[in-house]
Parts: structure tokens; sequence; C-alpha cells
């Protein structure tokens, strides 16, 4: 430092060094030190490839199934599958000729017949003049005809009908008169009654009403009074079906 520096004030101050120093040096080579190190502790390779053995592709020949005897089902389906494929068979286009096409004979158009030629004349259909009818038929002809009689259906009494089972419990055919009168046409009225050993009539139910309620109380009350034979079994279910007839229908008033 010469005088004019030395006399010459700074506002910082700086040390005075000479030479250099080892720690610079230290540390570049302690880290160069470092680096290779981690080089070789962390460096990484690539797995090696596995040789593979290429063996050669195998060769099968294919033979008709008639011409070798080493043919199998596998080769007669795979030979069947080809011919069904093959693009050239499916290209081709089979025409059919009809048969007899050119054996059609030649006929020249003024040899053909296009009107018929008139037959002979026919004869006038005869006049045929009818016989003369008798007089008395054109008489009774005009005369007023006679009403025809109108036959009367005979009248249809109220039936009664038995289920099998009661049926063949029954003693004698059962006559019914109802007190009931309708104008209507109505069905046919179904009693379910149940009939002890002893033949009596102990349970009566309407099954089947007709329409009219007077008609179906005279059914219930008739089916309840009913009587039949003796059996063993204690209880005997069955029905009572009672066909209304004309006796139903009230007589037309007097004129």
């Amino acid at each position: 430092m010469n005088d004019t520096e030395a006399e010459t004030p700074v506002i910082f101050t700086w040390a005075d060094r000479e030479g250099s120093s080892w720690w610079l040096a230290a540390t570049i080579f302690m880290s160069f030190l470092l680096h290779s190190a981690a080089f070789f502790l962390f460096q990484g390779r690539n797995p090696a490839t596995p040789r593979t053995i290429r063996t050669a592709p195998v060769v099968q020949w294919l033979t008709p199934p008639g011409e070798s005897a080493a043919s199998t089902p596998e080769t007669a389906a795979l030979l069947q599958w080809i011919a069904t494929n093959d693009p050239a068979l499916l290209a081709n286009v089979q025409t059919v000729e009809p048969k007899g096409l050119l054996d059609i004979p030649y006929q020249p158009s003024f040899q053909i017949i296009r009107t018929q030629p008139l037959g002979a004349q026919l004869d006038p259909p005869a006049m045929q003049i009818p016989l003369a009818r008798d007089p008395l038929t054109i008489i009774r002809s005009v005369s007023p005809p006679e009403k025809p009689r109108v036959s009367t259906p005979p009248p249809q009494p109220t039936q009664i009908w038995f289920s099998t089972a009661l049926q063949a419990r029954s003693k004698e055919q059962r006559a019914f008169t109802p007190a009931a009168k309708t104008t209507v046409t109505v069905q046919p009225t179904v009693v379910l009654a149940g009939v002890n050993g002893d033949g009596e009539t102990r349970f009566a139910f309407v099954q089947q009403a007709s329409g009219n309620k007077e008609l179906d109380d005279d059914a219930l009350a008739f089916a309840r009074g009913l009587h039949f034979a003796p059996s063993a079994e204690p209880m005997q279910w069955g029905t009572v079906t009672v066909t209304w007839g004309d006796d139903t229908i009230p007589p037309p008033p007097p004129k």
C-alpha cells in the first residue's frame, strides 16, 4: 500500500490477507470425492435381456383325405373350409339353361287362326204350348185360404230334480205346486240340502236363485219339508233343483 492510499479514508475496512486459503482446495476435493462415491454407489444398470431360442416354424402338408393315409379330420375340415370360401367359386355364376329352349319350332304368323270359322246354323227352338190347367184349380186359387190350425202346446208343470245322492234315497216322485206367481221368465232355483241319517232335511240354503224371491222362498220351504230314506251316513249333502213351469204364470183376466 502506497502513501496515497494510506492517507485516503475508506468506508469499509478490509482485512489484509496474504496468499490463498487451503480450505477452498480441501472443499473442492471433498466434493469431488463424494460425487464419485455417489456415482459408483447409486449407478443403475438395465437388466440383461434373456435370450430366446427361435425354433423353426412347423410345416404341415395339406393333402386331400383320399390321397394320403396320414390325413386327419382336422385337415379334412380345413380343406373343406378353404373350398367353401374360395372366391373363384363364388365369382363363377352358374347359368342354367331351360330344357328344350332351342327346340321350339318356328310357326309363321299367317298359319295362326285368330278367328274361328262359323259353323252350321242352328235350328230355331220349337215353341212348346203348356197344357191346360184344371178349372177347379183356378177357382181354388181365387178363394180365400183357410186359416191354419194353431196347435196349443201342453202345459209344462213345475218339476223337481234331485242330485245323485238324494235321488237314491228318494222314496217317490215328488210333486210341487208353487204358491207364488210371476209374469216374467225365471231361471231354475237350486237348493243345497243337508239330510241326516234318519232322512230329515236339517239344512237348506239357496245355492242358485231364480231371480224371483217369492219363488225362491217357496222352493226353500219345499226342500225343508222333504223326507228321504234312512242312511248309514250321519249327514249327506245334495241339491234340489226346481224347474218352474206354466203353473207359476197367473191366469189371464176374464173378458
